[in-house]
């Protein structure tokens, strides 16, 4: 029986070491049954993204190939890292979708905590599944295009974001939470455009466009990485916070209490490390573009 049965609780809980670990950073006493577990993995998580998802996007992928030789004359690299860049663009509206989508259903927020942690939606686990199946994509192109340091912080990424969002499957518990840090992916609009200029089309960077769509990925920084990461941690501190306070309580696999939480922490400091480059490049486009206007003028 996973309930704890402690009736009362009437101090903070830092005083209670079982507490806390209960709680807030999770113990292995909190586990599901493995057969029930790993079969659920199986059918709500690993049987669509192999079968319908990761098709769908690696068929997304052949045909940006097959565009691209038509319309231009580039080989090797170069077409593999562009027809990536624009074969996930589609998938990363999908994401968008889904994740604000999930996050903004009501039941969520009304129900309280419990649903938060024990709930899911058809549009969720959507989210989820093509999350993963669409890192597992990027991972496998990434490898053949990507060097140190950015292909090693990209594959920690990866690794980090589908090995929690499948612990939701397995658990059966907070499935939610992987779409509130999945509404992050808003920042690819503006960053696919942006890098695929900076790469392959560095005559576009003196247009006025490219230069608000630099802006709007530093905004979006902002909004999707750091304001969104951390109202995350806060909440879910607030929700384990209810959890341990509530009557019928049931504690959390540390998997959860403490890769959930950190791999947060570690998107916060993986974005900042991006942002400086993201700034420093806003910074030197508003100089081209000035210059490019005088010369024009």
């Amino acid at each position: 029986n996973n309930v704890v049965d402690n009736d009362d609780i009437n101090y903070l809980s830092f005083l209670f070491p079982p507490l806390w670990q209960n709680y807030y950073i999770g113990s292995s006493e909190f586990s599901p049954n493995n057969n029930d577990a790993w079969e659920r993995v199986l059918e709500d998580c690993v049987r669509p993204v192999v079968l319908y998802y990761m098709p769908l996007l690696l068929s997304s992928y052949g045909l940006s190939v097959l565009v691209l030789k038509r319309f231009t004359d580039w080989k090797g690299l170069k077409l593999q890292k562009l027809a990536g860049q624009l074969s996930m663009y589609p998938a990363f509206l999908v994401l968008i979708c889904t994740s604000h989508g999930t996050i903004l259903q009501s039941q969520f927020w009304t129900s309280g905590y419990e649903e938060r942690k024990y709930g899911s939606s058809d549009l969720c686990d959507l989210f989820a599944n093509f999350y993963i199946a669409a890192n597992i994509v990027q991972a496998m192109g990434q490898i053949q295009t990507e060097k140190a340091p950015l292909l090693y912080q990209l594959m920690g990424h990866h690794i980090l974001s589908v090995g929690c969002y499948v612990c939701g499957f397995y658990f059966n518990r907070f499935r939610w939470w992987t779409a509130f840090a999945g509404a992050s992916e808003f920042t690819n609009l503006f960053l696919v455009p942006v890098f695929a200029c900076k790469e392959y089309f560095p005559e576009w960077r003196k247009e006025y466009w490219y230069l608000w769509s630099t802006r709007l990925l530093w905004l979006s920084f902002i909004t999707h990485r750091f304001l969104l990461f951390p109202s995350w941690l806060v909440l879910w501190m607030y929700d384990r916070w209810k959890d341990a306070t509530s009557s019928g309580r049931e504690g959390i696999h540390w998997i959860e209490g403490i890769l959930y939480p950190t791999t947060i922490f570690a998107l916060v400091i993986l974005s900042m490390v991006w942002f400086k480059i993201i700034d420093r490049g806003l910074k030197k486009q508003l100089i081209s573009y000035t210059e490019a206007q005088k010369k024009m003028n």
